[in-house]
């Protein structure tokens, strides 16, 4: 007999820039929280990535002689229609350079692992990666899953996020410290290599970090919970299988000092890129040359809503249904920076 309580998972509720929708703790319409990783993202250094990704792009543009044609036919890269095909064409070299291929092959060893902890027989599992998969079965003895893919908010900061996994260690394990840990939030990356280590070990220990002082949410219900097996916050895990190495090893990581470095001065960052008070215009002046800028230049450059409906008034005998929606798309842009 079916169980008849038993009801479908339904996906989280996002908004329309995926900011997850979250019922407060006491109650009311949904809000939008900050995803974990970008709330820790205005911390990291991105150096390393922005290099990697103009290498990748310079690869691809080599390699597709349509793509080099597409982007010798741009002739105003300022103007944002324009832009948005650049945007695309470099999305388009990226991925001819092989550029999305690690993300892709990440995503399927997570799925693939998460197949060994449940104990499901695995797929068709291509032989390249097979040593993985072995490495990562050695490396797992003696530890047991209790929740993956577990949804978590910390209220205060209004942020959720997904953790990879909890652990707990059927014999405990001494941290750098000496501290014995029972449990722990785990992470899984498979990038880089274990020559090379892992770059963005701050952004991995602030986000493991914050995981560990938020509290699981059931979006069905608005509800909140303690994290399974009450998981350390002063120690996190990262177990690094780099993806065709057919090697894995855990590292500790110390989410006690990223957790205080999100809490502290992520909130700070985020409030300074939100101000729109810093500077103020004083003079103005307007040379004869040149040809005015047209309406619908105008409302790609304007700075914010208000000047948007200046806009609409000066011009207000000429409006078109179009221009309406140029300026619409113009308001969500400055609606999604601010």
């Amino acid at each position: 007999m079916s169980d008849p309580f038993a009801t479908v998972a339904s996906e989280l509720p996002r908004d329309r820039w995926g900011r997850p929708l979250i019922t407060p703790p006491e109650g009311g319409e949904t809000v939008a929280y900050q995803r974990v990783t970008t709330f820790v993202g205005a911390l990291e250094d991105t150096y390393h990535l922005g290099q990697w990704q103009m290498r990748m792009v310079a690869l691809g543009m080599a390699k597709r002689r349509d793509l080099q044609i597409a982007a010798s036919a741009i002739t105003d890269p300022k103007d944002r229609y324009q832009k948005r095909t650049l945007n695309d064409l470099a999305k388009s070299a990226l991925e001819a350079a092989n550029g999305s291929a690690a993300a892709t092959t990440g995503t399927a060893l997570h799925s693939l692992t998460e197949h060994i902890d449940a104990g499901i027989e695995l797929p068709y599992v291509p032989e390249e990666f097979l040593a993985d998969l072995e490495a990562y079965r050695k490396i797992t003895v003696g530890i047991e899953f209790l929740d993956a893919e577990g949804f978590c908010v910390r209220d205060d900061l209004r942020v959720g996020g997904s953790y990879d996994r909890i652990a707990y260690f059927a014999e405990p394990l001494r941290a750098p410290d000496g501290e014995l840990v029972t449990c722990a939030i785990w992470d899984l990356k498979t990038g880089g290599s274990t020559d090379a280590g892992l770059f963005g070990m701050g952004k991995i220990a602030m986000q493991l970090g914050v995981y560990a002082n938020s509290v699981k949410y059931d979006h069905t219900l608005g509800s909140r919970s303690p994290l399974p097996g009450n998981p350390s916050k002063k120690w996190g895990v990262v177990c690094h299988l780099p993806a065709g190495s057919g090697a894995a090893q855990l590292l500790w990581v110390n989410i006690e000092d990223g957790w205080n470095a999100a809490r502290t001065l992520a909130p700070g960052v985020h409030a300074w890129r939100k101000r729109k008070d810093l500077s103020s215009s004083f003079r103005t002046a307007t040379g004869t040359a040149g040809r005015e800028a047209t309406i619908p230049e105008q409302i790609a450059s304007a700075p914010d809503y208000p000047t948007l409906q200046a806009i609409f008034r000066a011009n207000a005998d000429v409006w078109t249904p179009g221009l309406t929606a140029l300026a619409a798309t113009r308001r969500s842009e400055l609606e999604a920076a601010s």
